[in-house]
């Protein structure tokens, strides 16, 4: 071998020395070096977080519904918990390092509370292991950690110790429902003024029980936000859902998602001495205490559901209206992207002017259509009615061929608010005269100008 080659294998051996020296320590299990983060985890990764505080261990795992919690209390985990947890493991810092080779042995790790240790923190999913805690340091915002696997000791801020100390309790779901408004397809108040029945159908929110009526979109929905953001103030051992007047409640809500058949239910029962009302929550089959308000958002008036405009009339759906008063009837029809009266051109921008006045028209009042309310308002002989219908030429496996009504709303005569019953309706509405305006009874203010 030439005296050049020599001295490059010998420069080369000095070269993989110093880098064994320095650099494979820094690369083995738990090399973190100062300033990067303590941990590399991957959130989408993290199937399961397991925390131990001396005999109080629980863990944290992900199913196809969301986090849990268990095995005690066995209940749902609160989201936002979990992922303050991560990132703030995601976040911790290594503000100083102490290796193995500075250690030596694992006796040494005494002193640095890390020989054993009965608080650990362990993410399962993801590369990074279990994270033993130990003794704090001089300062007291900084502790003493290792990875389970090796004997480096690393210092970091105290954030992440205090949320592993923190009790189980902590990380359970406070929101009473986990749902989002525009996911519940049915909501149920009881209570003992009566019960409430709200389902969402294809043209919006409908009100079933204790009349059948629209909804207004934004008062239930306003309704459910404000029962979601309700929190749970306390959560009380199993027990016999009777000693909290839970087998008969004082009122309950039952919120189902669409689609879905079992509901998420809240049964309210006895107030709790310092203040709020017990409840029990299923499926979670867990017994809470909720703020007292929760008595007076189930006391909520029905008629605050209703929709204030006297009606909705999705013309996509119409081919034929029909205008009857008195001394005539005509009617306007469909007549491919436009409208007719006859052999002539109606103005679609009237049909439109109708039923936009029909939408903005407020009720001010209901009243029950007895046969004497009916004559009372004039609507045993109205003065008007407008017809809307839907024509199918033929026989579908769906529809029969011809006329079917999609809404009819007669108009009586009194002074003061004009009566509107909408047929099959078993009220009459009362509204501005104005409304009159746009639904002329002569066929010539419906022809295109």
């Amino acid at each position: 071998m030439s005296r050049r080659a020599t001295i490059l294998l010998i420069a080369a051996a000095a070269a993989l020395t110093v880098f064994a020296a320095i650099f494979l320590p820094l690369n083995r299990a738990g090399g973190k070096p100062v300033g990067s983060p303590l941990f590399e985890l991957n959130p989408s990764e993290i199937r399961s977080i397991k925390i131990t505080n001396g005999d109080n261990v629980f863990e944290l795992k992900m199913s196809e519904s969301g986090w849990l919690i268990g095995p005690e209390p066995k209940d749902r985990a609160s989201v936002d918990a979990v992922k303050r947890l991560i990132e703030t493991a995601q976040g911790a810092p290594v503000v100083d390092r102490i290796s193995e080779g500075e250690i030596g042995s694992r006796d040494r790790l005494s002193e640095y509370g890390l020989k054993k240790s009965s608080v650990q923190l362990d993410f399962k999913g993801d590369r990074d292991g279990s994270l033993l805690f130990g003794k704090d340091a001089a300062d007291e915002r900084l502790v003493y950690v290792r990875f389970e696997d090796s004997l480096d000791v690393y210092l970091i801020p105290d954030d992440l110790l205090g949320m592993v100390l923190s009790p189980a309790q902590d990380y359970r779901d406070r929101m009473p429902v986990r749902l989002r408004p525009d996911r519940v397809g049915r909501l149920v108040i009881r209570r003992p003024a009566g019960e409430i029945e709200l389902r969402r159908e294809a043209g919006g929110w409908a009100i079933v029980k204790p009349f059948s009526a629209r909804a207004s979109e934004p008062a239930v929905v306003a309704f459910l936000e404000k029962l979601f953001r309700a929190r749970i103030v306390g959560f009380e051992p199993a027990a016999d859902p009777a000693s909290f007047d839970l087998s008969e409640p004082a009122a309950e809500v039952l919120v189902f998602e669409e689609g879905e058949s079992e509901p998420e239910t809240i049964r309210v029962g006895a107030p709790v001495a310092s203040g709020g009302n017990y409840a029990r929550l299923t499926p979670r089959n867990v017994t809470v205490r909720l703020p007292s308000a929760i008595m007076d958002m189930l006391a909520v008036d029905p008629a605050s559901f209703r929709d204030p405009s006297l009606a909705r009339i999705n013309l996509d759906l119409v081919d034929m209206i029909r205008i009857s008063s008195a001394s005539q009837s005509f009617e306007i029809r469909r007549d491919g992207a436009g409208w007719k009266i006859g052999g002539r051109k109606a103005s679609g921008e009237a049909i439109q002017r109708m039923a936009d006045a029909l939408a903005q028209a407020k009720v001010s009042r209901y009243e029950p259509a007895t046969e004497a309310v009916l004559a009372g308002a004039g609507l045993a002989s109205p003065q008007l009615a407008a017809g809307f219908y839907s024509v199918v030429s033929e026989n579908t496996p769906e529809v029969l061929a011809g006329e079917s009504l999609v809404a009819e709303f007669l108009f009586g005569s009194q002074p003061g608010d004009l009566p509107v019953h909408t047929k099959g309706s078993s009220e009459v509405a009362f509204t501005s005269p104005s409304l009159l305006k746009a639904i002329p009874a002569d066929p010539e203010a419906w022809l295109a100008r």
